[in-house]
């Protein structure tokens, strides 16, 4: 097994760096992924949309043939 020397300072300033990254990374993730979520919203609400218009155009009470 290959072992590298590093000191305690190197291990906590390396183990501070990860935390950073990982708290700066949390709220961005949490960002993106509510952004997706109102896509998808928004999304849904637009193909329930158009089912319901392609729905009235078939219903023989609207007059077309």
């Amino acid at each position: 097994m290959l072992q590298t020397a590093m000191s305690t300072g190197e291990e906590n300033d390396l183990v501070k760096a990860v935390d950073s990254l990982l708290n700066n990374l949390g709220p961005k993730f949490s960002k993106v992924s509510a952004e997706l979520f109102a896509k998808m919203d928004e999304m849904s609400q637009r193909l329930d949309d158009m089912e319901a218009a392609i729905k009235a155009g078939n219903n023989p009470e609207n007059g077309e043939t």
